[in-house]
């Protein structure tokens, strides 16, 4: 080895000896030649007692020196982020110095001591910063550090402990150069390590022979010479990853000629052989892992969902089942919104019908489920009310709200809405998405349809399977106890027996029936009143528990169509239907008289021992009394129950308005004017859609309903679907109905008569009608609609005549069809309205003969006529005389014709100039148009009347 020595310091040029080809793995050690190994690095500490020229050079002094070693395979190495083996040995940084200390000799030559331990858990193992006295020069120092570090690992193969991690014993290697102690987190341990040149480039003999000794070589990789990034780099690839981070901890920061070496790990990409096959062949792999995770699905989140949908069922984790705590809480709802508890069964008695039809609600409830109940009635007569009255007494009761559902906007959030109704839990509304797009994808990829898409409509029929599961689980359960209670009581009566006892009289085995409290109920709330995706699926779910006797099915709806749907869905079996109504005058009357009359103030039985202070606080009180009853005189709620009929959703706003210390006039008039802007808004605005129901009349249609029904408070639903608006079309009406305008009154199971949609809206058609700027407004429009359509089908007759070649017959033989003084009476009328300012006529009108207008307008001649013509005849018409209403003189009779056969004002019968068999056919047009010219007269001359009105406002 040459040194050259430059300012006090040596600097070592290493010989290169060519190494033997392996053959086979020899140990390290002889892998190269002793002049080949780089020697460790020193730090000279302090110097010794010498003196004088040796001291100034260096060489034959003793010195204290400092030196390190890396002892490997301490630790785990750390394979992955997600690897925790490092992690359990670094939880006491002092154990793993300790243990790092207990692998070192305890006795070493040269004054060997350990003055610093630095663990590098990521690398698995530890560098030993050690002190020790060396004579001579500094190469005599490093020989002397790798004959310690020899010994050190001497001992550590003696020992040969290996541990539960690592096969084989630890081994020390000198630190050659200067380690890099970081703790970056994305910086992991490979077996590629990069190798940066600060200094001239090393060619690939001096990176094996720096590197080698480490552990075997895959591949070294020099930067290409075209590549001109600096710093240049090198990589060289281990066969092992211990060996990588031996370089790294023991080459670090090196020397190499003039060239020193920085060392990274490179991060590689692992390729696992498992999921390049799934990459490769995604035509199985992919229907493999959908199918994975539908089936992970089933198998872990059903039972989770039928566990939360039975508890939503049966209340076992519900605190307010506790007694105490459901009336504590009823008690501060009701305080909070101030709110009267519900109906008693004594007010529900002043209910026309209410308190029988719960009895028959009752009675079909505690027999076994054999088909549906449908609960209808108009919006406010109390079904919901009734069906809660009804199953009160039921231990298990599911209730799905329709009308929220219908109020979602999408169909996702309708089966979201759905499924927290039921109790449903964890819903995933991804899962849908996911299963949609790994359908698109193997679809695209292998051009056949797998069919494991997801809907919401599959979503809610998993909802309700899982439903149907719990229910029968429950009946199961029920069934089950009832069988170990019969077992009981079996074994207690054979015990009664042997014991020479008496069996009970009428003993037999059980029926295995439920009690009607174990009989779920299921109650579809406002079904069918709004449009609802998934009603169809519902009804048909419902059948089926209801034919499986699960569980009782009640559907409560606004209108009749609900209950003809399900007759639909169960045709095979009789529903039962239970209509409700509005209240009575008297009921409703009785009902308010017990919920606004106050309560008597107590009065004291001997006033005379009172002092005169309390006398006059009675009198205060009785006073009080007096004037609140007063304030509800029969008078006033007979008034209020007149104009509020028996709704009961109006009758508790009204009652909740005079408890709040406003006059009964004062709430029914705020009534009233809310009754009065919701028609409004809801029937004449120009919106599409009222709320969720659809737009699908007219404001001039409601108009005309609005004033029959202001006059007659109810109109026969055929008279009103058969007039000229709705003009045999009931979709408006339905419409109406489903919008709560109007209600319709049912007669074996068709409509009859149209009432409006609540008693209170008598009184605001009223109201409106008495507006006489939006009166007047519609009925200028309403009349309009009607000369429209009666302009239309003169247009239609007009078009049918002109087709049939009538006006030109017409004017071909006028001459013979009809008398000349009815023509020259005719022409007469036109030419003296030359003023009128007619467009139609021609300029020179007056120069032209009666004959050549006839001709040139024959349309235009015969409205003009019409137009001009009296309404009066005395004397028998010509077919043209009659259309244009003027009479025309007697033609001769025959002598023996008397008067009597030609009756004054006859129709002609026949028509001249056209065919016999188009002569019914045209008489037919000839008096529509006459008969719809009259009509728009009369229409015209109202909406003048209503402008000349609006005029004078």
């Amino acid at each position: 080895m040459l040194s050259l020595r430059t300012g006090g310091h040596a600097l070592r040029r290493p010989m290169r000896v060519p190494l033997p080809p392996l053959t086979t793995l020899q140990p390290l050690g002889q892998l190269l030649r002793p002049g080949a190994a780089r020697l460790i690095h020193v730090d000279r500490l302090e110097h010794g007692a010498d003196s004088g020229a040796e001291a100034e050079t260096g060489e034959g002094d003793t010195g204290k020196y400092r030196a390190g070693l890396f002892i490997d395979k301490v630790f785990p190495i750390k394979m992955a982020a997600f690897d925790i083996r490092p992690y359990i040995w670094s939880r006491n940084i002092e154990a793993m110095k300790k243990k790092v200390s207990g692998l070192l000799p305890k006795q070493l030559p040269h004054q060997f001591a350990v003055c610093e331990i630095e663990p590098h858990k990521r690398d698995g193992g530890s560098i030993v910063y050690f002190t020790f006295s060396a004579p001579g020069t500094q190469d005599d120092a490093k020989r002397v550090a790798e004959g310690l570090v020899s010994a050190v690992n001497t001992e550590l193969a003696t020992r040969d402990k290996r541990s539960w991690y690592e096969f084989e014993p630890a081994r020390s290697l000198p630190v050659r150069g200067v380690p890099f102690s970081e703790d970056i987190v994305r910086m992991l341990p490979s077996k590629k390590i990069k190798v940066e040149f600060v200094g001239p480039d090393l060619t690939v003999e001096q990176l094996y022979g720096e590197f080698r000794e480490f552990g075997l070589i895959l591949d070294i990789e020099t930067q290409p010479t075209s590549n001109k990034d600096t710093p240049r780099w090198a990589i060289v690839h281990y066969s092992q990853l211990r060996g990588a981070t031996r370089a790294r901890n023991c080459a670090h920061g090196d020397v190499v000629g003039s060239t020193r070496l920085l060392l990274s790990y490179v991060r590689e990409n692992h390729t696992n052989v498992v999921i390049q096959w799934f990459r490769e062949h995604t035509k199985f792999t992919i229907p493999l892992a959908a199918a994975a995770l539908i089936a992970a699905i089933y198998a872990i989140f059903d039972p989770i969902r039928e566990f939360f949908v039975e508890n939503k069922i049966t209340h076992r984790f519900d605190l307010s089942q506790i007694p105490i705590l459901g009336n504590m809480r009823k008690a501060a709802m009701r305080s909070l919104l101030r709110r009267d508890p519900s109906f008693s069964s004594d007010e529900m008695s002043a209910w026309t019908g209410l308190f029988d039809q719960k009895e028959r609600l009752v009675s079909i409830l505690n027999e076994p489920p054999e088909s549906f109940v449908v609960v209808t009635g108009p919006h406010g007569s109390g079904k919901t009310k009734l069906v809660e009255l009804a199953t009160q007494e039921k231990k298990y009761r599911v209730v799905i709200d329709a009308n929220n559902l219908a109020s979602q906007h999408s169909e996702l959030e309708q089966m979201t809405l759905l499924a927290r109704q039921l109790g449903w839990w964890p819903v995933f509304n991804s899962i849908i998405s996911i299963t949609n797009t790994i359908d698109l994808m193997v679809t695209a990829t292998t051009g056949s349809k797998p069919g494991i898409s997801a809907t919401p409509e599959s979503q809610v029929r998993r909802i309700l399977e899982c439903l149907a599961l719990v229910l029968t689980k429950i009946r199961h359960n029920r069934l089950e106890v009832l069988n170990a209670n019969e077992q009981r009581k079996r074994r207690a009566h054979q015990a009664q027996e042997s014991q020479g006892g008496s069996a009970a009289a009428g003993y037999g085995s059980s029926s295995h029936a439920l009690s009607p409290e174990d009989i779920p109920v299921i109650v579809l709330e406002n079904f069918m009143d709004k449009d609802l995706a998934f009603s169809k699926i519902i009804i048909e779910w419902a059948a089926s528990v209801v034919e499986a006797g699960l569980a009782h099915c009640i559907i409560t709806t606004n209108s009749i169509s609900g209950y003809h749907e399900v007759q639909r869905v169960e045709s095979n079996r009789a529903t039962s239907l239970i209509s409700l109504d509005d209240s009575s005058p008297m009921g409703a009357i009785t009902l308010l008289q017990r919920q606004l009359t106050p309560e008597a103030p107590a009065l004291v039985p001997t006033p005379d021992a009172l002092d005169k202070n309390a006398l006059q606080a009675q009198e205060q009180l009785m006073e009080e009394y007096q004037r609140k009853l007063d304030a509800v005189s029969g008078d006033q709620i007979a008034y209020a129950a007149d104009v509020l009929g028996g709704r009961l959703e109006d009758l508790q706003i009204f009652v909740q308005k005079v408890k709040a210390g406003e006059t009964i006039g004062a709430a029914i008039e705020d009534i009233i004017q809310r009754s009065i802007t919701e028609i409004r808004k809801h029937a004449f605005d120009n919106d599409s859609e009222v709320g969720q129901c659809k737009h699908t009349w007219s404001p001039e249609q409601f108009w005309y309903l609005l004033t029959e029904l202001a006059r007659h408070e109810s109109v026969e639903y055929d008279r009103m679907r058969n007039s000229a608006l709705f003009a045999g079309n009931d979709s408006a009406l339905l419409g109406l109905a489903e919008a709560q305008l109007i209600t319709m009154v049912y007669d074996n199971d068709r409509p009859s008569r149209i009432r409006p949609g609540r008693p209170v809206f008598f009184t605001a058609f009223g109201r409106i009608i008495d507006d006489p700027g939006f009166s007047s407004t519609m009925a200028i429009r309403m009349h309009k609609a009607f000369v429209d359509l009666e302009t239309a089908k003169i247009h239609k007759a007009e078009e049918e005549l002109a087709l049939l070649n009538v006006f030109k017959a017409s004017v071909d033989s006028y001459n013979t069809l009809a008398s000349n003084l009815a023509i020259i009476a005719a022409s007469k009328d036109i030419s003296g309205a030359s003023g009128s300012g007619d467009g139609w006529w021609p300029r020179n009108k007056a120069k032209a003969k009666d004959g050549d207008l006839v001709q040139m307008y024959p349309e235009a001649y015969i409205a003009q006529a019409a137009r001009k013509a009296p309404q009066t005849s005395e004397h028998s018409q010509s077919w043209l005389g009659w259309l244009f209403g003027r009479s025309s003189p007697p033609q001769s009779q025959p002598p023996n014709a008397s008067s009597e056969q030609q009756p004054d004002g006859a129709r002609p019968m026949a028509v001249p100039g056209v065919p016999f068999e188009l002569q019914g056919r045209v008489r037919f047009l000839l008096n529509v148009i006459h008969s719809s010219q009259q009509k728009i007269d009369k229409w015209d001359e109202e909406i003048k009347s209503r402008a000349a009105r609006l005029a004078g406002l």
